[in-house]
């Protein structure tokens, strides 16, 4: 099992791809599966095409980041593209994107990209030891209940949801045959090695808390019987003695979202993240993940420290998962945009801290609208404001 990274900033796509190909080539001359992120500005169409000449034998999936990207090579601002491989000769892989049919139920379409996953590997019937997991915005929740309803159990996921520069809808998925900024995609791993991984926010309960009593979609309407952007208001006033800028909320809310216990290890709770992202009319707030009626949500908080520095604790946690791994031979991360936009100016640190407790190992990390992982716990989740890593290790024991 060998994995390979490239990426490449440039401004000709027909380039790039030829670029990252000649480097990835070097270590994997025909790689099982390719994981692919872009930036909007990229013509998704050539790279999707040229990937597909390159590598005309390995599958595929893509996915559009937030402002750059990041690998073992670093940090890259801006116009890029960024592509991981796996070689994996006694392994299986397979990967499958399907555009959403607005007049067809999300649940169902989301198990039927899953199968189509696993057909494409060759595994029919078996339990993929691992699933990437993309989607559009919107729909996370359902298509993570459909991965439990198809499979029976849950099986650890490393996602992202397709993410662009300024929360415009220039968000885009692609595998070998098509390209779509409204759907679901997902790679399913059959690795020869073991894999190890980790989920966390790193955020802390202030305290304060209440029940979501009225919600609709994503907006989050009222907390305990009061407009919740009022309730949520007081909070922030009252632990950073600040008014909160209806304008500037998704800003101002990186370092206070809000928070669900999903469970905990050792008597010690571990939470779900959700961004607030705007003020609505009737002083709701929107949110990039679901809240659901009857939730308890908790007002947490973390700082710009910290962000820098969780990638590399994530990366560590992943290693003591599995206390008989040896060094990594490579691993994917997802980074939240949100947290990314915060910290924008310590990114290089975030990539070094990354690579460093990778052990230098090869690894790529987009910028994502929401993150999905396995809890050390066992659950499965979707969060705002976290951060995902799964790594590779070469021998089952």
């Amino acid at each position: 099992m060998r994995i390979a990274t490239s990426s490449s900033s440039n401004s000709n796509a027909i380039t790039a791809v030829e670029e990252i190909a000649v480097e990835i080539c070097a270590t994997n001359s025909s790689p099982d599966l390719i994981l692919a992120y872009y930036t909007e500005t990229q013509d998704v169409d050539v790279i999707k095409s040229e990937l597909r000449k390159h590598f005309p034998n390995s599958h595929v999936l893509g996915c559009s980041s937030c402002q750059g990207t990041m690998t073992d090579k670093g940090y890259v601002n801006g116009h890029n593209l960024a592509v991981w491989s796996i070689q994996d000769k006694e392994g299986a892989y397979g990967s499958a994107v399907v555009r959403l049919d607005p007049g067809l139920d999300v649940l169902t379409q989301a198990k039927t990209v899953l199968q189509k996953a696993i057909d494409d590997s060759g595994r029919p019937g078996e339990l993929p030891a691992l699933i990437t997991l993309h989607t559009t915005p919107g729909h996370e929740e359902t298509v993570l209940r459909a991965i439990r309803s198809e499979l029976g159990v849950n099986v650890p996921i490393i996602g992202g949801t397709a993410a662009d520069d300024e929360i415009c809808g220039n968000w885009s998925l692609f595998d070998r045959e098509r390209i779509t900024a409204d759907g679901i995609g997902m790679a399913v791993y059959f690795p020869s090695g073991r894999i190890s991984y980790s989920f966390h926010s790193g955020y802390a309960a202030m305290g304060p808390h209440a029940i979501a009593t009225k919600v609709e979609g994503r907006t989050l309407v009222e907390l305990n019987g009061e407009p919740a952007a009022k309730v949520y208001s007081r909070w922030y006033h009252d632990a950073t003695g600040l008014d909160i800028d209806p304008a500037q909320l998704f800003a101002q809310s990186t370092l206070f979202p809000l928070g669900r216990q999903t469970g905990e290890i050792h008597g010690m709770p571990y939470y779900s993240l959700s961004h607030p992202s705007k003020v609505s009319d009737d002083g709701g707030i929107q949110m990039f993940c679901s809240i659901f009626e009857g939730e308890t949500v908790h007002f947490m908080s973390g700082t710009t420290e910290m962000l820098v520095s969780r990638a590399g604790r994530v990366v560590n946690s992943a290693n003591e998962h599995d206390k008989n791994a040896d060094v990594p031979v490579g691993g994917i991360a997802i980074y939240c945009a949100g947290c990314m936009l915060h910290v924008k100016p310590s990114l290089h640190d975030v990539a070094i801290n990354m690579s460093r407790s990778m052990h230098d190992a090869p690894f790529i990390c987009p910028f994502t609208f929401g993150e999905q992982g396995q809890f050390l716990g066992g659950e499965i989740a979707h969060g705002n404001l976290m951060i995902s890593a799964v790594l590779f290790h070469k021998e089952e024991l």
